[in-house]
């Protein structure tokens, strides 16, 4: 059931977008493009459905809705929360939930990167609440990822207001030499000795040690000393860095 709280928010978007459009859907008639949201949700439906109707939503849009692996009865009742607000405005809504692992950050992050890459309309995250386990992950995976992502929503704690976010690059700065390495060595997916990799790629050794000087500056490699020679491994951040990039095939 519908809470007299969000009933009120309902039904005042559906007469503040009746007042200004006469149908809802007119409101957007003159966008070909389709939205896909992607929203973190917890057990307050408010953090999902403000944003949504404060950016409008149309029949072509999808929202899809991230949630933990083993959501509980009150996350489904979140859910159906949802549901019944948007759809009231959009009855054909498209309406997803993701259940996303969440007992490893790292591949947490990645699982959110993955959604994002593969919206292939205007892409809306949503900043809002749900489980810190998902919302921390869609955080790092939104800010590394920005040229697939057209809008950033947070909805704030203090004043639950619905504010647009800049885009940052959080990124770090490498070369397409040194992506390209990075690359190369995760799917290689095995340590290897710098002479080894100068090998395997057919370049100079001096030329492959200051790729990986600069690497593991950024974080994206470490390296371990082994007798005389020293051995380099893709890190975590290297391997969210490699994900987040649309031009990479991994």
């Amino acid at each position: 059931m519908i809470s007299g709280a969000l009933r009120a928010v309902s039904v005042r978007t559906l007469c503040v977008l009746l007042r200004y459009s006469g149908t809802v859907t007119r409101l957007r008639a003159d966008v070909i493009d389709m939205r896909t949201y992607l929203a973190p949700l917890g057990f307050d439906s408010r953090r999902v459905v403000r944003p949504v109707l404060s950016e409008g939503i149309d029949t072509e849009d999808r929202v899809v809705l991230l949630q933990p692996a083993n959501s509980s009865d009150r996350g489904e009742d979140a859910f159906q929360e949802v549901q019944n607000v948007l759809t009231q405005v959009v009855p054909d809504l498209d309406l997803e939930t993701e259940h996303l692992p969440y007992t490893d950050f790292v591949e947490t992050t990645l699982y959110c990167a993955d959604l994002i890459q593969a919206s292939e309309d205007e892409t809306i995250v949503i900043l809002g609440g749900g489980a810190r386990e998902l919302l921390l992950p869609l955080t790092v995976a939104t800010f590394t990822s920005s040229e697939n992502i057209d809008t950033v929503l947070q909805v704030g704690d203090i004043d639950s207001s619905v504010r647009r976010l800049p885009h940052l690059n959080l990124r770090g700065g490498v070369s397409d030499a040194e992506e390209t390495l990075l690359a190369d060595l995760n799917k290689l997916n095995t340590v290897l000795s710098i002479s080894e990799i100068a090998d395997e790629f057919d370049k100079s050794k001096s030329t492959i040690a200051r790729h990986i000087n600069s690497l593991e500056s950024t974080g994206f490699v470490q390296t371990r000393k082994k007798g005389r020679s020293k051995t380099v491994e893709i890190t975590d951040s290297g391997r969210i860095f490699l994900k987040t990039r649309a031009t990479n095939v991994i």
